[in-house]
């Protein structure tokens, strides 16, 4: 694996700052669990079950829609938050690793 000398990152960015969104990216990660655990135990299962509920015309539509939406939206910020994180700790192993470090 390639490593990045810290020297290449971009001006105003340093590793302390990496490894603080980092954090804070972990914490985002954990407000949505919470919301999508909230949603789980809400509706008593996953969100795949209650938007073919919905697309079935079965239930309430409202509050129940706009909540598939939220939960929707959680779910995919989740991923993406993930992701982003997985990226920013990759960086910060490949900087640690630089012997100019």
């Amino acid at each position: 694996m390639s490593t990045i000398a810290p020297s290449t990152l971009p001006s105003g960015i340093s590793q302390k700052m990496l490894a603080q969104l980092v954090e804070e990216l972990h914490s985002r990660e954990m407000v949505l669990q919470a919301m999508i655990q909230r949603f789980e135990e809400h509706y008593g299962g996953s969100l795949e079950v209650l938007e073919a509920r919905l697309a079935r015309g079965e239930g309430p539509e409202h509050p129940d829609w706009e909540d598939s939406i939220e939960w929707r939206n959680a779910v995919e910020a989740l991923q993406r938050t993930r992701t982003l994180r997985s990226l920013l700790e990759w960086l910060l192993r490949s900087i640690a690793r630089s012997p100019a470090s």
